[in-house]
């Protein structure tokens, strides 16, 4: 289900119970809620999150649930395919270093290439 993001305040809330991504890329930016345990990031039409750029690889990266019995579960990043070929420009933590693998927190921002971002949004716990 894409959302299409039409005001930039309707995307710094999650109101969802969901895990949400806020994709940006050439085509623009759409809020998807996360409920796989595992999708696949890229260029290519097969991947899970499609991201429309030229610099971005076919297969950019791996979006896996991690389950916690403490606390609530929560998705990492691990840059590159799911046979575990790296992507040619690995991915960015919130515009401050290159990680290989991460396990995002809310607000964070994945940076695949320019203007090409993801927005983690975790669910508020009541």
């Amino acid at each position: 289900m894409r959302e299409i993001i039409h005001d930039e305040t309707e995307i710094s809330v999650n109101l969802s119970s969901n895990h949400t991504l806020v994709v940006t890329d050439n085509s623009g930016t759409h809020k998807m809620p996360l409920i796989e345990d595992k999708y696949t990031i890229g260029r290519e039409p097969d991947n899970t999150v499609q991201l429309n750029s030229d610099f971005v690889s076919r297969y950019h990266a791996v979006l896996l649930k991690v389950r916690h019995r403490n606390r609530p579960d929560t998705y990492r990043i691990i840059d590159g395919s799911a046979s575990g070929k790296l992507s040619k420009n690995g991915i960015v933590l919130n515009a401050v270093k290159k990680v290989s693998s991460y396990e995002l927190q809310d607000g964070d921002i994945v940076t695949f290439a320019p203007e090409v971002h993801i927005l983690y949004l975790a669910p508020k716990i009541m």
